[in-house]
Order: structure tokens, then sequence, then C-alpha cells
């Protein structure tokens, strides 16, 4: 019958080959990508055995679902990842081990059963790894059969099916007695050690006769009901595991179960990405260049809720949110948190944040930060539209940083490349990566060590590598330090994560001055004649509202209207921006961005205010009076917003006798932040539209702020307090009543007054 052999990719599978051949197998060999668990299953084999590989147990192919599969049919033998599959297939953790060793001896200890049954105790095994099974984490279903002095766990093998495991590896010359293992192993029958059957006829192997000193003398395999291992894993040596650590091996888990999971295999997202369902990508790179270009630095603006040095930072953020105020201020790249446990993020925040940037027309890049150690989370960040990807020096060899590396261009993305000491520096060098990102946080200690890109950045000079500074800055004096010692951009999680304004903080880093004393925008409204109207505009008015609601006692029919309109354009003809720049170069969604990126073709601008009217009526008027805003008092639909012909401006009435206003005005604002321009605030009565006269509690500004939503201020607005009102910076302040001399008639000396403290 047949032995079936799957090869993991290593020149040792040619040895195990050789070694099941000598004792009579019948070798079939597969590698572990060109075979299926159906063709397997064809084959009918007698046993299984899965061969040392040059990864981790991740990487091993069809070889987990066929460990899976045949566990308690065949007997099933692992070498070295082999065996690092069983221990991960039942729940363990492979980790690395604390001892690099490479063609290296070592003498093992073991329980005298299974495999080792006639074998004798400390015989020299050869060694080619650098992980091994975490003991504290070994699989109740597993137990250990052999280790080393220092406590590495060596071998494993299953309670109940007939399954063992070895880290070493046998089929090498240099190991004592592997030949005696694989024979044991070739002798077995049946699934179940309760019901092995021992059978050694065909066997090219003579058992010695005379008795070995120092042999183990287990209960023999066929003799046995039930197996109890003798070794002491709770003795063995456990080092501690850093957070790094613990953090690789809790995705490596992970992505493993996910990979397994239909619809998301390795081979459906190859198959979705062939189909051209990946989003199209911008060069990170050059996407770089052009922030470094225009302030001298790129800032890399991070997405996280979490970490494991500060733990909670902000459970509740929209990460498609934060995006954009990121963006607001000029952000070159959104890095996205995507591990789940420790920093409470996923790949879903990375399709959002990626489809909040699409209306932008020069969009950040988007970095999915991972610890990425597989193809497959490459392929699952460039199908959820990230532009980069983190690879991380420290947890990877550098055949995987190059197979990493290449898969990652293939794809069309310049990986960025972390770092955190000078040989992981050079060896970054070395494989030719282009964005480097030095890691001032030790990922062992998470202590953060800000004199590290100093010291690093030797290493690139004279080079077109672009070099980053990743952790602990919180100011432009931290990116200055940076800068001057040769870093070309800074990544800023934290300090961003909890700025009050983010959009200002991200241009504080890029170094952009504070502007003083910056002119609040104001507006003056119920306007119904040309010399109100003019007056208002000489005294420095940035809108002109015009009420069309014939209820209200600032109605102006559109005739009247249009007038007034063309009065204003006689005397302002000439194009003028009057709102702030920004780095946003299309419409954005949010009021803040909208207001700060917008460019009149007239100034002041003219604002329609309606109630009740269609919005047939309403896209009439605009149209007839060459209007800039529409502005809606009564709650409106989104889809009502996306018939008009002019940007909206939504009117939230605030109850100023209502409990719970501010969840009201959140849950307002939510509802029409991606369809209206601009949210304006205004205290609302039963009997009035507009121009009450009375105030609301402002602090709801302020509140609204810190949630990243910018609104204007209406409702009782005088010349007396608008300063106040000015100081919670709203992105306009909306004057009425407060400036008449009776109502429909303006105050000149009230409007000039209250412009003149608004400013």
């Amino acid at each position: 019958m047949t032995t079936l052999l799957i090869d993991n990719y290593d020149s040792f599978t040619w040895n195990v080959y050789q070694s099941l051949c000598n004792l009579g197998a019948s070798v079939v060999v597969h590698r572990n990508d060109f075979i299926t668990l159906e063709e397997a299953i064809a084959l009918n084999p007698k046993n299984l055995v899965i061969s040392p590989g040059p990864g981790h147990p991740s990487e091993a192919g069809i070889s987990n679902v066929l460990l899976k599969h045949f566990a308690g049919k065949i007997p099933i033998l692992g070498v070295c990842l082999g065996e690092q599959c069983m221990f991960e297939l039942y729940g363990g953790t492979v980790a690395p081990c604390g001892e690099l060793i490479h063609g290296k001896t070592t003498p093992v200890q073991h329980d005298g059963k299974g495999l080792y049954d006639g074998v004798s105790q400390n015989i020299e095994c050869t060694r080619y790894h650098s992980l091994s099974g975490v003991p504290k984490t070994l699989p109740k279903e597993l137990e250990v059969t052999s280790w080393t002095e220092s406590g590495i766990i060596m071998g494993v093998r299953h309670k109940q099916f007939v399954m063992e495991g070895v880290q070493y590896h046998p089929e090498s010359i240099a190991s004592e007695e592997g030949e005696k293992m694989f024979a044991n192993f070739l002798s077995w029958e049946g699934g179940l050690w309760s019901e092995l059957k021992v059978n050694r006829d065909n066997l090219k192997f003579t058992q010695k006769s005379e008795e070995q000193e120092d042999v183990g003398h287990g209960i023999p395999l066929h003799l046995a009901s039930k197996m109890n291992s003798t070794a002491k894993p709770a003795q063995l040596k456990v080092e501690n595991e850093s957070i790094l650590q613990k953090i690789y091996q809790k995705r490596i888990k992970d992505v493993f179960d996910q990979k397994n999971l239909p619809g998301f295999s390795m081979a459906y997202l190859e198959r979705s990405y062939a189909l051209g369902l990946a989003p199209t990508l911008i060069s990170f790179p050059d996407r770089l260049k052009q922030s470094i270009n225009q302030h001298g630095v790129a800032v890399l603006a991070e997405v996280k809720r979490a970490s494991p040095s500060k733990g909670e930072i902000d459970m509740y953020a929209h990460a498609g949110q934060q995006s954009l105020l990121y963006a607001d201020g000029g952000a070159a790249c959104i890095s996205v948190l995507t591990e789940p446990n420790w920093f409470k993020g996923s790949i879903a925040d990375l399709q959002t944040v990626r489809a909040s940037l699409e209306r932008l027309t020069n969009r950040p890049a988007v970095l999915r930060k991972e610890f990425i150690f597989d193809e497959y989370q490459i392929l699952e960040a460039r199908l959820a539209g990230a532009d980069t990807v983190l690879l991380i020096v420290a947890m990877l060899t550098d055949a995987q940083l190059t197979k990493l590396i290449d898969y990652s261009r293939n794809l069309g993305m310049e990986p960025l490349v972390e770092v955190a000491a000078v040989s992981e520096m050079k060896r970054a060098i070395n494989l030719g990566a282009k964005v480097i990102g030095v890691n001032n946080r030790d990922l062992n200690t998470f202590q953060v060590d800000m004199n590290r890109t100093t010291t690093l950045s030797a290493l690139t000079e004279n080079s077109d590598i672009i070099l980053l500074a990743l952790s602990g800055i919180t100011s432009r004096k931290d990116v200055e330090t940076y800068i001057d010692s040769g870093a070309q951009g800074v990544l800023v999680g934290e300090a961003l994560m909890r700025a009050a304004n983010k959009p200002e903080m991200v241009k504080e880093l890029l170094g952009a001055r504070k502007p003083d004393g910056a002119s609040q925008k104001v507006k003056i409204c119920g306007i119904t004649n040309i010399g109100d109207a003019l007056h208002a505009c000489d005294g420095g008015a940035d809108f002109i509202g015009l009420i069309f609601e014939q209820k209200s006692p600032r109605y102006v029919t559109k005739d009247a209207a249009k007038t007034i309109v063309d009065a204003i354009r006689a005397v302002y003809p000439k194009a003028e921006k009057i709102l702030g720049d920004s780095n946003l170069l299309t419409i954005p969604i949010t009021s803040s961005e909208w207001f700060s990126t917008q460019k009149f073709d007239q100034r002041p601008a003219i604002v329609g205010v309606f109630t009740s009217h269609t919005a047939a009526e309403i896209n009439e008027i605009s149209a007839f009076c060459n209007l800039d805003y529409i502005q809606l008092h009564k709650p409106k639909s989104v889809q009502f917003h996306k018939l008009l012909n002019k940007p909206v401006i939504q009117v939230i009435g605030v109850d100023a006798s209502a409990t719970d206003v501010f969840n009201q005005v959140v849950l307002g604002v939510e509802r029409y932040k991606l369809s209206a321009k601009a949210i304006l605030l205004d205290t609302t009565t039963p009997s009035a539209i507009g121009g009450t006269g009375h105030t609301f509690d402002w602090s709801l500004v302020s509140k609204l702020a810190e949630l990243g939503i910018p609104v204007g201020l209406a409702g009782g607005l005088t010349p007396e307090n608008v300063k106040e009102a000015s100081q919670l910076k709203p992105v306009f302040v909306d004057a009425c009543s407060g400036v008449e001399a009776s109502k429909g008639i303006k105050d000149p000396n009230l409007v000039s007054k209250f412009i003149k403290n608004s400013k």
C-alpha cells in the first residue's frame, strides 16, 4: 500500500523519501500545493507523512487539511514542520524557541513509547529550526514524547489517534537511530491507539536481538488501551513570551482559521483578484514624495482604537470619519490597524477607510498595519483597498521577507518595511526595501526610544530610500527633530487619535502656521431689500440669506430676490475664494471639508432659505435667482437633498426646553452628514421658522467639535453675544432678528457691530 509524503518545499524531503523507501515503503510524493484532499483520498494511503519545511505551519498548504481529515483513520508522522502543524492544529502555539539551531545536533530524551519503542535515551538528533511548540500551550489532545535538556519540546503524540511528530530530523545521517523510528512508524496499522496493530513482516529492517543499555521500556503500543506520557511539560523551561510573540502567534492561528472558512480561502481571494475586484491603486512612495516636496515631510496618520502599551484609546472611533479628518489636514497616508485583539481593528476598518476616501481626487495612500507573515494577508489587504502593507523585519526571516516583498510588488504595492535595530536596517537595505520605517518603540517591551531613528538614519544616507519615523511622535517639535536626523516622514497614532481637532494637528505636524486671528465666517439672514443687502456686504458678510417661506415676516418673492442678487453681483462681480485652503481637491463629504474647499463664483454667497417647497420649486427659484446654497429648515430626507441643484445647508432645530438634546442633535447630524454640505443649529419654536431671537445651550457646538462634527450656529445671536459664540469656532455664525430694527428691516449699526464682533 501507498505511503503519502507531502513535500513542504524542503530539501530534507528527499532524505525522508529515501529513509522510507529503504525500509520497503511504496512512497508517493506530492508538494503541498499540487494535490487536493479528494486526490489524496483517492490514493487510499496506508499512512501519511508530513515533511519538514522552511516556514510556519500556516505556510504548509494542504498539510493541515490532510492532518485533519486522516486523523484517526491511518497512522500519521510529522517531521519538523509536520510536527508543528500537529501542535497548532489542536490549538497550541508555535513560536520562536529562543534557540537558533541549524545543522547542530542535540541530545534528546524521550518516553520510550511509540516512535521511541526500542530507541536509546539521549540520542543525538539533528536540528534545523528556530520555532517550536510553546509548552504552556500544549493542547489537551497531545502529550510530549521527547524534549531537550533546555526544555524545548522535541516530539508530540496524539493521545487517541495514531499520530506522532518530531521537531528534529531523524532522516539526517547525523541523527541517531532515525531508521528505527521510521521502521516503528511503518509497522503501524490503524488510526486509533486502542485498535493499533503492529506488522513488521514487510519491513527491510532487522531489530537487534541484544538489548541495549538505557533503552526505553514503555508499554508496547499494541497492548496499550490508554497511553500517558511520562514527560512532565509543566516542568519544562518556559521563556517569557514578548508581546510581539504573543500577537504574532495569535495572528498565525487566526489567519489559519480564517483561510479554512468557506469564501475566505486563498484560492477564493485569488479568484476575486483575477476577476478585477481589487480597487484602483495609487503609488505609496509617490504619494509620500508629493507631500515631502510640498511640506518637507509626509504625515502618516493612524487609525487605532487601542494598543498594548496604552490600552483603550478610542473604542468608538469610526475609521472612515477619522480618515477624512486626517485627509482634511493633509495626511499623505492613512495607516489602519487591522489586528483585532490588542489594537481592536479589523479588515472592515480598512475597507471603510478606503470607501470614505474614494471621492477625493488626491486621496492619501492607505496602509494596512498588521503583523503580516503570509501572502494571504497581503492579498486580503489589496482586495480591501490598501495601497501598501507593513512588513516587520523583527518577525520575519530573510527568505520570508523576500517572498512577501516580491508578492506585494506583484500586486502593485510597495511595502513599508519596519526596522528597529542596525542589523534589521542592514537586512532591509540588502533586500531592496524602498520605504523603510524606524519603529522607535521596542516591539518586545513596547518602550519608546526617540533616538532610534537618529541612530539608524545614517545607514540610508546617499540613497533613494524614503525613511520614516514610526512611533512616539506627539508634536511638531518631534517632527523637526526627525527631519533634522534624516527622516522624511512620520507616523502618528495615539496623539492624533486623542486630538480634539485632528485636521489642525495634522497641519501643525506638517509645519503649517496657525492663522493669527482667523476670520469668522458670518451670515446675515432675512434680507428683504437691496439697501440692507449691500450694507451687510460692505461690512464684510460672507453669506446673505433670502427667505422664500411665505409665512415668514422676512419673505421675499423670487422676483424681489433676483433684484437683490443682481444688485449684489453688480457691486461684487469679482470671483474670489472666501473660505480657507484645504488639501482636498474634490467635493468632500463633511461640512468642514466643504466650507474649507468651496470656491465661489461670486462674493458673498447667496443662500436661499426654504421650508415647505417641493424640490422642483426650489430648483426653479435657485436657478432663476442664481443662488449659491439652498438652506432647508424642516427635516428632509437624504434623497430629497440629492434632487436639488445647489449644495444644501440643513438646519437642525434645537428645542432649548427638551431633554437629551445632545443625542437628538447627533442623530440629526449622522442622518445628514453625507448629503448636506453644512449643518446649521438653530433654536426652534412651534410658531417660528428661524429668527426666533432665542438661544440654546451653545456647549453643543463644543461637544460636537470633539466628535469631529463642525456646525454653523444660529438662534438668538446679537452683537453682544457673538464674540462668545465665535470662540466656539463654529463653521459660521448666523444672525437674523438680532440685527433688526423691525421684522424684515435691518439696523445698519447692529449689522456692522455684529460683523465686527464676529471677526
